[in-house]
């Protein structure tokens, strides 16, 4: 008798070829076209926030949990959403981002808000050296981290009190799914998030506390704007025909309103803030 044995996928496998196979079909998409150097050099601006906004239910959860003699560690904190708010309230924030034009927006906005007690750091989380922190927060980056057990296992040795992870039930590459299909005529293969972030951690022996939240839609300031990101995001050439396929598309799904642009049908979107107390593991 021969018995037949399956393998079980871990849920950090699945995880990672979920993701290369996302990354496989944005490279077959963007063909011979030389990728950017910095990504995000195009889009960091509209990565800032005012860092005294009273009503940002992530900004006021995270406030919680600093004191006036805190550390901070903001990992792919970009142009500072969470870290400026957060040095307002705490001894320091240290911004880790490998994106110039994050680091530069960062810097921008610490400087226009007189807040001088933030510090970026140009390099990736993995190579990145810093002191441990009382908290380090990582907010809607994971989903792109393929080799995510190494990547939350840093966050957890670098946090002497609390490790905060925020992400999307939906990774917010996904809002532009349909256009992707009416541009790559192709059902886009989604990235991890949030239901599929859990599982991992619980793998690792990490059962976090999670806080679910409605983050309200994002907007673009007019139709161009939409187009110029959407045109990025999607890896179109200007003037192609996959160019003439996303303006049709994309003034079919979107809408303009007195905030700007958005998709038809946008609406506030699950976010899950997902925590737990590092010095409890070790």
């Amino acid at each position: 008798m021969v018995v037949s044995s399956t393998t079980t996928q871990s849920a950090a496998e699945a995880w990672k070829l979920r993701i290369e196979a996302h990354d496989a079909q944005s490279l077959k998409a963007r063909g011979d076209r030389p990728q950017d150097e910095d990504w995000w050099s195009s889009l960091a601006g509209g990565f800032r926030a005012e860092p005294s906004r009273t009503d940002d239910p992530v900004v006021n959860l995270l406030a919680g949990w600093v004191k006036s003699g805190s550390t901070v560690v903001d990992v792919g904190g970009g142009a500072g959403r969470y870290a400026l708010p957060l040095a307002l309230r705490c001894r320091h924030v240290t911004v880790v981002d490998p994106s110039p034009a994050m680091i530069s927006q960062l810097n921008a906005g610490a400087t226009e808000a007189g807040i001088q007690n933030v510090s970026g750091i140009e390099v990736g989380w993995m190579e990145a050296e810093v002191e441990p922190a009382d908290l380090v927060l990582c907010a809607n980056v994971v989903y792109g981290v393929a080799d995510i057990v190494p990547f939350v296992s840093k966050l957890d040795r670098g946090a002497n009190e609390r490790v905060v992870i925020v992400a999307f039930m939906d990774a917010p590459a996904s809002m532009l799914s349909p256009l992707w299909k009416a541009v790559h005529l192709e059902e886009r293969i989604e990235l991890p998030a949030l239901p599929q972030l859990l599982p991992v951690l619980w793998e690792m022996g990490i059962f976090p506390n999670v806080e679910m939240i409605s983050a309200p839609p994002r907007f673009s300031p007019n139709m161009d704007a939409a187009i110029g990101i959407a045109r990025h995001m999607l890896h179109v050439e200007a003037g192609s025909e996959k160019d003439d396929r996303l303006q049709r598309a994309a003034r079919e799904h979107a809408v303009e309103t007195p905030q700007g642009v958005t998709l038809r049908q946008s609406a506030p979107r699950p976010m899950g803030i997902v925590w737990w107390r590092s010095s409890e593991r070790k």
